[in-house]
């Protein structure tokens, strides 16, 4: 029974520890604007043809790293239709950094922010109108 139990805790480990990237992030924020390095209230929802920055700020780096956000269109078929990935280098004690994106699509987008490996770090949905 003990082995049984060692052996189911090993794959539950692997199975959620698989791919997740060693990026320490601190915080994400989709908003309308970014003021003085800082974002502006978030957001979920915004106008057509208007723009969304997606904002992160990263923890203890250490050397020089890049991250993308890639920015998705999901369509009626709910299919993500990737629109733009945006590669920030990242470093330091503690690095804030962000990318902007034209709405130019009404339904739901999505925003990933993955590493060099593609690995996950975060993802917010939202909705154009």
């Amino acid at each position: 029974m003990r082995k049984l139990i060692f052996g189911l805790l090993i794959v539950f480990t692997t199975i959620f520890t698989y791919g997740e990237s060693d990026l320490n992030l601190e915080r994400s924020v989709l908003t309308e604007a970014v003021e003085n390095k800082e974002p502006e209230m978030s957001r979920e929802t915004f106008s057509l043809y208007s723009k969304a920055y997606f904002y992160t700020e990263f923890r203890d780096v250490g050397e020089e790293r890049t991250i993308y956000h890639n920015w998705y269109y999901l369509d009626k078929g709910g299919e993500k239709n990737l629109t733009a990935s945006v590669a920030l280098k990242i470093k330091g004690y503690r690095w804030r950094t962000w990318s902007v994106k034209n709405l130019y699509l009404p339904g739901t987008w999505i925003v990933e922010v993955v590493d060099e490996e593609d690995n996950l770090i975060t993802k917010t949905d939202f909705i154009v109108e």
